[in-house]
């Protein structure tokens, strides 16, 4: 398998950068060969003759995908507790609203002036 340039190894490592630092060009972030050659501006022919660089996404994805295992999961009664909580804020939100409309509406109203009354 005949090499990549120094060119379009530097790109690739480039994009990978980008990738690792969650700032990518063109895609959507995830670790893939894919998503690196659509970075570097490549093909992913091109991407998969890159073996030091592949190695590289592919020990970093190998850590990531093992570190969002080892993360602790929420227990349910810790999702019923955060939505609670948000339905609170909402609901505090929306009383919030209507009051500023009542004022609105009551501000409206003082600056009537009656003209004429029976």
């Amino acid at each position: 398998m005949k090499p990549v340039s120094a060119s379009t190894e530097k790109r690739l490592r480039a994009a990978l950068e980008r990738l690792l630092t969650g700032n990518p060009g063109q895609t959507d972030g995830r670790l893939t060969v894919t998503n690196l050659a659509r970075d570097a501006g490549v093909s992913r022919a091109t991407a998969n003759r890159a073996s030091s660089v592949l190695a590289e996404l592919r020990k970093e994805a190998a850590m990531r995908r093992a570190q969002s295992r080892a993360m602790p999961r929420e227990t349910s009664a810790e999702r019923l507790q955060r939505e609670q909580e948000n339905c609170l804020a909402q609901q505090i939100q929306a009383r919030a609203l209507l009051s500023r409309a009542e004022r609105q509406r009551g501000e409206a109203l003082g600056n009537v002036i009656v003209i004429g009354s029976r």
